[in-house]
């Protein structure tokens, strides 16, 4: 790094002032304990006062703070040019790589090899690998996951959805069995209305997923993300089209606006949380 892209480099220099502040306080508090120090040994508190109002600041007192200043200047100078300044710059961070978040997940599932009633970890790697759209794992883990899925509404239709996205939206006899569950629960949920609309598309019921999504549709402001998906596919349904085919864009609380299927978490503003690569 050059030192004229050291000059033009906003975010440095008020990390260098900073550091040089809080170091010349430091170095000013080590200078005036020292003084302190020679003042008790034998001096009274007048001749002190008097010598210190008289005292012009000696060599050695001046290369004390020479050294505070010229220190923090050299040391981000060189760390500017042999270091990566750059990672002191937040603009400049870079996210943790997809490749990251694969590894720790991988790792989740080795550990839970050797913990298969680990109720809690495979609750987490279910909905890491639905993340991830890894969907055939995720629906293989929330199995595991069942004891504390089981009485929940919200990780039911998670768990479904899963198991319709492993099918390609197919519903197969354990996609019926676990949306009937959910069903029993909350059959007004909205993640459950979208899956008794996906359930009627799947079986040709055009009728039934209309009124299905109409009724979900209701439950959104106008204007929100999630009402316009929903708007795009009973567009489409009105026009003999299969909205499982074009994904419409909704909008994550957790990751903003991405590519989404309407499944049952797209309707409740938590469909997908990573866009496709």
């Amino acid at each position: 790094m050059s030192l004229s892209m050291i000059w033009a480099t906003d975010w440095l220099w008020p990390f260098v002032l900073a550091t040089m502040a809080l170091v010349a306080v430091f170095t000013g508090a080590l200078v005036w304990s020292a003084g302190a120090d020679r003042a008790a040994f034998g001096q009274t508190s007048a001749r002190v006062s008097a010598q210190i109002s008289n005292q012009k600041p000696s060599g050695s007192t001046w290369r004390v703070w020479l050294l505070t200043l010229a220190v923090p200047l050299a040391a981000m100078a060189l760390y500017a040019a042999l270091g990566n300044p750059r990672g002191l710059n937040p603009r400049e961070r870079q996210p943790v790589p997809d490749e990251a978040v694969e590894t720790m997940v991988s790792k989740l599932a080795v550990r839970l090899k050797a913990e298969p009633h680990n109720a809690n970890g495979w609750l987490m790697l279910a909905r890491s690998y639905q993340v991830l759209q890894r969907y055939d794992e995720s629906a293989a883990a929330w199995e595991h996951a069942q004891p504390l899925a089981w009485d929940d509404v919200e990780a039911m239709t998670e768990w479904t959805e899963a198991r319709v996205l492993s099918q390609q939206y197919r519903f197969d006899r354990r996609s019926q069995e676990l949306l009937a569950r959910a069903m029993s629960l909350d059959a007004s949920h909205p993640g459950v209305l979208m899956l008794r609309a996906l359930s009627a598309l799947d079986r040709g019921d055009t009728a039934v997923a209309t009124k299905l999504l109409t009724q979900l549709r209701g439950l959104y402001p106008e204007g929100s993300a999630d009402a316009q998906a929903l708007d795009g596919a009973l567009a489409q349904l009105a026009a003999g089209q299969d909205p499982r085919v074009q994904a419409p864009r909704v909008q994550d609380s957790r990751a903003g606006a991405v590519d989404a299927p309407p499944t049952p978490k797209a309707a409740a503003s938590a469909a997908a949380v990573t866009n496709k690569k």
